[in-house]
């Protein structure tokens, strides 16, 4: 598994390398000078849309339950998005993670049931903004038209799958944990680690299952906040093609936006999205008539971005885990043993 990862990052810098040289260095080059005093306001977006996804994970708690602080569900976040972002599994892999850093504040299960709900949010809302993404696609015929016939089939495909994989979120949330640990099993990973330290996913599953039945409207409001967090990714989108001069719309910037999230989706095995992210603005930006190097700097510009908050996470990782640790250890048995079967 490891090897296949490392071979699929190295991968990943061979077409992020290709696409440089084809599109030209100096372009490119001149395109990120350009951006380079923009790029503190920049960071404004992301930091509104991580803030805005905690106060919706903390949605996903019941009102009843002990749950962390906001600066301490932040925290957690930033680490799991930083373990997501250098992992493959579709950005699942870091949201053990989340529910780990907890444990020493709320318990095991239910704290990975709140990290299953809000996730569930998330993917709700991206398949939302997706299919409304696709859509305007095919509002603008102008646009449209631009785009290869075979792209337009493939983009028309995508959108009737999109409604229907958010039909099945909808059908099968109340099993949300259950089938995402069958997800990962299929591809490889061992579980066992993940059920001993979160408990049983039977019983993940019943808090998930209370929650949806005794609080729709804090799920409601997770779908708010997790909502606010996608219209802050056009908001950063536009901010970079402003500094950039490229003279597209903030519609435009949401069809970009929308229309990237499904091509970098189906190469979700990708650590990152390391090369996929940005041939897919290129790929974008060439279909719709753009100068296919505004598109590399666009996702340059993003990756640049990520490395910043990743390198963050890690900061928060570090810190988080050595005190979830040390928790644990100072903790009595049963105390533990009361904390794993807490519902």
């Amino acid at each position: 598994m490891k090897v296949l990862q490392i071979a699929m990052v190295a991968l990943g810098f061979l077409l992020l390398g290709f696409l440089v040289g084809q599109l030209g260095y100096d372009e490119v080059l001149h395109h990120l000078d350009a951006i380079k005093w923009a790029f503190p306001l920049i960071l404004v977006p992301s930091c509104i849309w991580h803030l805005s996804n905690t106060v919706a994970w903390s949605f996903a708690f019941p009102p009843d339950a002990f749950k962390p602080r906001l600066h301490t569900l932040f925290a957690a976040k930033i680490a799991g998005e930083a373990v997501n972002q250098l992992t493959p599994l579709a950005n699942i892999g870091g949201e053990p993670v989340k529910a780990y850093l907890l444990t020493h504040k709320t318990p095991g299960p239910r704290g990975m049931a709140s990290v299953v709900v809000d996730k569930t949010a998330q993917l709700v809302v991206g398949l939302a903004f997706t299919i409304l993404g696709l859509g305007l696609l095919f509002h603008y015929h102008d646009l449209s038209e631009l785009i290869p016939f075979e792209y337009r089939a493939l983009f028309t495909s995508l959108l009737l799958a999109s409604s229907i994989a958010l039909y099945l979120f909808y059908k099968r949330q109340n099993r949300m944990f259950t089938s995402l640990l069958r997800f990962v099993r299929s591809v490889g990973i061992r579980t066992d680690l993940i059920e001993r330290n979160m408990g049983r996913a039977a019983r993940i599953d019943t808090n998930i299952g209370s929650f949806y039945r005794e609080h729709r409207t804090r799920f409601l409001q997770a779908l708010f906040f997790q909502s606010i967090g996608w219209f802050m990714g056009t908001c950063e989108t536009y901010v970079i093609l402003n500094a950039l001069d490229a003279g597209v719309g903030f519609w435009f910037c949401f069809l970009l936006n929308a229309l990237g999230a499904v091509i970098n989706g189906l190469f979700f095995f990708m650590p990152s999205n390391i090369g996929v992210m940005e041939g897919s603005l290129v790929f974008l930006f060439a279909s719709l008539g753009l100068n296919p190097a505004l598109g590399l700097s666009l996702g340059l510009t993003r990756r640049l971005r990520r490395v910043v908050w990743i390198f963050i996470g890690w900061i928060c990782l570090s810190y988080m885990s050595r005190n979830a640790m040390k928790s644990r250890a100072a903790a009595p048995a049963p105390l533990l043993h009361e904390q794993d079967e807490a519902t």
